[in-house]
């Protein structure tokens, strides 16, 4: 009786919800229709009131774009490398004499600047002017001697003639070995003296060229010998820069493969820019590249060129100093390529990939760059005569839609500036 029940009352349930499955289903049916009806009676009624307009909505109206023209030119390839500005000579500038520094000028300070000549170290004199004294007491007594033999020779020939030998005298007897001695001795003395004079002119330590103090080691009163560094100096009448060429550069550029000076016509002018400097200020520099290292990096693999930079401080002309160690960018102008398009980066709509404007529609063209910069692709072939190039933005741009051109602004602005500065011919007035 139970089974019976249970029975009766699940039947109950499925009866139950196969009644409300079939009310929602019609409720739904009927909202349908109703939408459909509305739809129908609005459709009808644009179509009584505008049965004209329907030919012209059904035109898919055209892609606006602006365009430029795409024409071949000369293309100057610009190899883009970088480097730190070094000097031409490093010293280590040493003592040649030794003794106590005495003087210190202040050109051989760090940082300053002085001349070929300049006397920058003064070491203690006093044991130099000794040694002058006594190599010229040591020369006075070789010449007193030297001038007693050749008194003693002299009359060492007459004592032979006197004698009545008709034989010719040995050299012995008209005393050439002592003379020839004494005569060492005398040149021996003068250079003493010399040396002794050149070593009191070392104790004034002076530079050997044009230059700068990099670091100085030396103080006053201190004790140096031969050979002791005083400090670093390098010139300043000239710099290099070291710039590193890819093996990809090297399809378009060609270093110097023989000796050149900065007065040479091989030798390629470049700019060089600074690193470091702020957006607001432009330096530059001009360089000429002299030479080329005869081998590969074994790291990189790159080879290196050598830019020469005149009067880098600006010491002779009004310019803006470089400095030791600075970071520049460089500039080297390469190969010519002939014949070729010119299409800024911002004008791409994919990697690799232009929109053209050919007979009034879309085409999308790849394009494969022979060489290429931050701001611009350089390419030949794939275009044809006629052929512009869309430089608006278009999010949707199938191929072989219809394109309307829209014309520039600015360039529109500029033609009309031209034509009113453009001076006017007025015919002469009758009298």
């Amino acid at each position: 009786m139970r089974k019976i029940i249970h029975l009766v009352i699940a039947l109950l349930v499925l009866g139950a919800g196969f009644l409300a499955f079939n009310s929602l289903k019609g409720c739904k049916t009927n909202a349908f229709s109703r939408d459909e009806t509305a739809e129908d009676s609005k459709s009808s009624s644009r179509g009584k009131g505008n049965r004209g307009g329907s030919r012209r909505s059904g035109k898919a109206p055209s892609i606006k774009t602006k365009v430029l023209p795409l024409e071949k030119e000369d293309y100057t390839v610009e190899v883009y490398t970088q480097g730190d500005i070094r000097a031409h000579h490093n010293t280590a500038l040493t003592a040649q004499v030794g003794g106590r520094v005495m003087k210190i000028s202040p050109k051989f300070e760090d940082g300053a600047f002085f001349q070929k000549g300049d006397v920058l170290v003064e070491i203690d004199t006093a044991d130099y002017l000794t040694e002058i004294e006594s190599a010229k007491a040591q020369l006075a007594r070789a010449e007193s001697l030297y001038a007693q033999e050749q008194a003693r020779a002299k009359q060492a020939l007459l004592n032979w003639k006197d004698a009545g030998f008709d034989d010719t005298p040995s050299d012995l007897v008209l005393r050439k070995p002592q003379l020839r001695q004494t005569e060492a001795d005398v040149t021996s003395a003068q250079a003493a003296l010399e040396r002794a004079e050149r070593n009191l002119s070392r104790t004034k330590v002076k530079a050997p060229y044009n230059g700068r103090v990099r670091l100085r080691t030396v103080g006053i009163g201190q004790q140096v010998g031969s050979n002791t560094t005083l400090g670093e100096i390098f010139t300043t009448d000239i710099a290099e820069v070291r710039l590193p060429i890819t093996t990809r550069d090297l399809e378009f550029y060609s270093p110097p493969n023989k000796p050149l000076t900065e007065h040479s016509a091989e030798a390629k002018e470049i700019t060089l820019t600074s690193i470091v400097a702020s957006h607001s200020t432009s330096q530059s520099w001009k360089a000429r590249i002299i030479r080329a290292e005869g081998e590969l990096d074994a790291d990189s693999r790159q080879i290196f060129v050598i830019a020469r930079i005149q009067d880098p401080f600006g010491l002779k002309a009004d310019t803006p100093a470089l400095y030791i160690g600075q970071p520049v960018r460089a500039a080297i102008p390469a190969h010519v390529l002939k014949d070729v398009y010119t299409v800024s980066r911002e004008h791409l709509s994919d990697l690799n990939e232009i929109i053209v404007i050919r007979e009034g529609k879309i085409v999308h063209l790849d394009i494969e760059p022979i060489w290429s910069t931050q701001d611009d692709i350089i390419f030949r072939d794939t275009v044809q005569p006629g052929d512009q190039l869309a430089i608006s933005h278009l999010p949707y741009a199938p191929e072989g839609a219809p394109v309307e051109i829209t014309p520039d602004p600015s360039k529109a602005q500029s033609d009309a500036a031209a034509q009113i500065d453009k001076p006017t011919s007025r015919p002469p007035r009758r009298r």
